[in-house]
């Protein structure tokens, strides 16, 4: 008589263990599901028309105040900034201009600038991508500091005012966050 409820009780967890994966095939989401916004892992951002040039006459499309604030929370660490603008690169000849969004001010009382290459568009117009690098420049001695260039890359800093011992540290950052979707 033992055999018998032990067979039964085999059966039984045998049958509810069938049901149970059986209900675990029917919860697979369907392709269309997938392709959801909420179940898409890649935000994408689009690129933001930053300005409008015309020779040397930029026309902003954001508000330079807009701008400033955006800059004060993409550094994120206390950096103050009241001065933005559209810097023109050094163009090589026959090479496309390339223009960069600088912010500059200050944090506890050393220089602070950030650049964000901007990407051409037609009728000169000029886009922020949120995939642009950062360039980051801190003034250490300097009374402010300046993105040096070579053609139309930043490749280092110049130091205003160097009393002796004073510096311009630059990073690169990919990325950035200065117009969050």
């Amino acid at each position: 008589m033992s055999i018998l409820p032990r067979l039964l009780g085999l059966g039984l967890l045998t049958l509810l263990m069938g049901l149970l994966l059986g209900a675990c095939e029917t919860s697979r989401r369907s392709t269309n599901e997938q392709t959801m916004p909420e179940y898409n892992t890649k935000v994408t951002v689009p690129n933001k028309q930053i300005a409008q040039t015309s020779g040397e006459q930029i026309d902003f499309k954001v508000s330079q105040s807009e701008l400033a604030t955006a800059f004060i929370r993409e550094f994120g660490d206390g950096t103050v900034i009241d001065r933005v603008l559209v810097h023109k690169a050094p163009a090589e000849p026959n090479e496309p201009t390339v223009y960069y969004l600088v912010g500059m001010g200050l944090r506890n009382g050393m220089f602070r600038a950030m650049a964000l290459p901007l990407l051409g568009g037609g009728d000169n117009t000029v886009f922020l991508s949120p995939s642009a690098s950062r360039y980051i420049i801190t003034g250490v001695g300097c009374s402010s500091c300046f993105f040096n260039f070579e053609g139309d890359r930043i490749v280092g800093t110049l130091c205003e005012g160097n009393p002796g011992g004073g510096r311009c540290d630059l990073r690169r950052e990919p990325g950035n966050t200065l117009f969050p979707k």
